[in-house]
């Protein structure tokens, strides 16, 4: 029997995430949004059971509207705001990697608050602003 690539695994792997945070979400989700927010999260997440990983995600939003992120963004307009960088322009690698290093101290406290096995103020920090 042949092995699956690693591009079968992550095929595999978005597709349970998608339909995981479909079925939470009640079918009231846009399936285009989902496949990408799943890849992204696949590059951190993908070692995790992707409808664990899905579950934390739906459930880190007060409701479906919020699901779409973009820290990277965020990051940039306040870059821009601060006058780190001028508007218009793209935070580098390495500020993108301090801003993400901001952003698990952060959750690190947050950890500390809330239900562990659940979402807790950490994870949902993590989950609007760590990496994608």
């Amino acid at each position: 029997m042949a092995e699956l690539s690693s591009e079968d695994a992550r095929s595999r792997w978005i597709n349970a995430f998608v339909a995981e945070w479909v079925n939470l979400a009640e079918g009231k989700a846009d399936h285009e949004e989902l496949i990408e927010i799943a890849a992204t999260l696949y590059r951190v997440n993908g070692d995790q059971a992707p409808e664990m990983v899905a579950a934390k995600h739906f459930n880190s939003f007060p409701d479906t509207e919020d699901a779409v992120r973009d820290p990277e963004a965020a990051f940039t307009d306040l870059a821009a705001e601060l006058g780190i960088i001028k508007r218009g322009d793209r935070l580098d690698d390495v500020q993108m990697e301090f801003a993400y290093g901001v952003v698990e101290l952060c959750a690190a406290i947050g950890d500390h608050y809330g239900d562990r096995s659940h979402a807790n103020a950490g994870e949902h920090i993590r989950a609007l602003y760590g990496p994608v």
